[in-house]
């Protein structure tokens, strides 16, 4: 059962299109009120859906998706929970297919990437059998 309502899907679909759209203009492109929707978003800030609003800026920084094998009998989770909070790293999906887990990461340049996956490595060698870093060249 998912914890999020149709009201939270909308809200989180506006902020992904305007991180800086106004509370009145979010009510009323989800229809709700703007006191309903405060109290969404104030609700998934704190239980961390919501961990903050970025700006980005096309052609600065280099975006990655990090494909990452882990061992056999290697908690998932664990691993994951940890990674989601270091910087750079935006999202980190569990996924069926080839990798378990898909990490969405933003970072100033390659010597940037290349540290981030090191990080990763030192972290949990024992963890992870396998990482694939493809790097975005465009988003739509």
């Amino acid at each position: 059962m998912s914890r999020f309502t149709e009201i939270d899907r909308a809200i989180l679909a506006a902020l992904r299109t305007n991180g800086r759209i106004s509370f009145v203009d979010l009510a009323r492109d989800v229809g709700a009120s703007e006191r309903t929707v405060r109290a969404h978003v104030r609700k998934m800030e704190e239980d961390g859906t919501i961990r903050g609003y970025t700006v980005r800026e096309g052609g600065i920084g280099l975006t990655a998706l990090v494909r990452i094998k882990v061992a056999p009998g290697a908690e998932i989770g664990s691993f994951a929970a940890e990674i989601t909070h270091w910087a750079g790293v935006e999202v980190v999906y569990e996924v069926s297919g080839d990798a378990d887990l898909i990490a969405l990461v933003h970072v100033a340049d390659t010597m940037s990437l290349r540290q981030l996956l090191d990080r990763m490595w030192m972290a949990a060698p024992d963890e992870i059998a396998s990482t694939t870093t493809e790097l975005v060249l465009e988003q739509y």
